[in-house]
């Protein structure tokens, strides 16, 4: 017999504290992404050894996020006391094929106020529209604009929630 667990959470409060949740490849991209949110060091622990990993790293560390192993097999921390923008050309060269840059524009619009995400690439499977992230980044307040490089994004009056 299975029990359902539930985890309560009342605002008011920042959370802190540390969650072991054990490697999964659709996770992980999204996990790494979100170190760029933090002001002190994230660890990620069971990391998978795939391309989308080292593709998400480089783009970390393109942005100025450190990116080292940790103590353990499968361990990465990230460190993003460094946060800065970087040059469109590196991260076209990185990204180009893969649609991952997307992941990166709410953190980067909320860190730093802009955002640049090249001409996204990606697997043949079919089309799949960011049209719904651009969407909502609209309504907390950014604005997008659609060039031949990518999408330019910004925020002038911060992000705001909706």
């Amino acid at each position: 017999m299975a029990t359902n667990d539930v985890l309560a959470v009342h605002g008011g409060t920042p959370l802190q504290g540390q969650i072991r949740v054990r490697g999964a490849k659709n996770l992980v991209s999204k996990a790494m992404v979100a170190a760029l949110l933090g002001d002190a060091p994230s660890r990620l622990f069971d990391v998978p050894r795939i391309r989308d990993v080292e593709v998400v790293r480089g783009l970390l560390e393109l942005h100025g996020v450190r990116v080292s192993d940790g103590a353990e097999d499968g361990e990465l921390v990230f460190d993003p006391a460094n946060v800065e923008r970087a040059s469109t050309d590196e991260i076209n060269v990185h990204a180009g094929s893969s649609r991952i840059p997307i992941l990166f524009c709410g953190p980067l619009l909320h860190r730093l106020g802009h955002a640049f995400i090249p001409d996204l690439g990606g697997c043949h499977i079919g089309p799949r529209p960011i049209d719904f992230h651009l969407q909502a980044l609209r309504e907390f307040g950014a604005v997008v604009e659609k060039t031949p490089e990518g999408l330019h994004l910004t925020a002038p009056n911060g992000l705001r929630g909706t």
